[in-house]
Parts: structure tokens; sequence; C-alpha cells
């Protein structure tokens, strides 16, 4: 990124949560709404901005019980 000149317009994001995602997933749609390209990038800054402790914390909680289903499940989908 910085051999092409991006390393400034890159934003810091959490940990590759597949949670995390999926939220994102839910909320530029429903929130956002983005028509135009300039609203996608201002709507995914936007929920970065309020990705706060405490719903990082319930992604963190949601995998540990999630975690143990996937183990007696190999591979396989979980009721998750």
């Amino acid at each position: 990124m910085k051999n092409n000149g991006l390393s400034g317009s890159v934003m810091v994001t959490a940990a590759s949560s597949p949670d995390v995602w999926s939220a994102m997933k839910t909320y530029l749609p429903s929130v956002v709404k983005p028509k135009k390209k300039d609203e996608l990038v201002q709507g995914i800054q936007t929920f970065w901005e309020t990705l706060t402790a405490e719903k990082c914390g319930k992604f963190i909680n949601h995998v540990h019980r999630v975690l143990p289903h996937m183990i007696l499940n190999p591979g396989g989908p979980t009721q998750f």
C-alpha cells in the first residue's frame, strides 16, 4: 500500500471477525442505503467509528458459544 501511495487512506479496522463483517453487511443496506461509492465509503467509515469495545465484546462472547458447536460438527452447519 505504501508503494502505491495508499497508506494514508487506509482505515484502521478490527481484526478479521466474521461477526463484525456480518454486522457491517447488515448495517450498510439497512441504515446507510448507499447509492454511490462515496456514500458506501462514508457508511463503512461510520460503521467502524461506532464499533465500541462493548460491541466487540459481544462478538467475542459469541465466538466462545459457537466454537464448541463447530468442533462437535466439523465442517458441517451449526445452529448459529
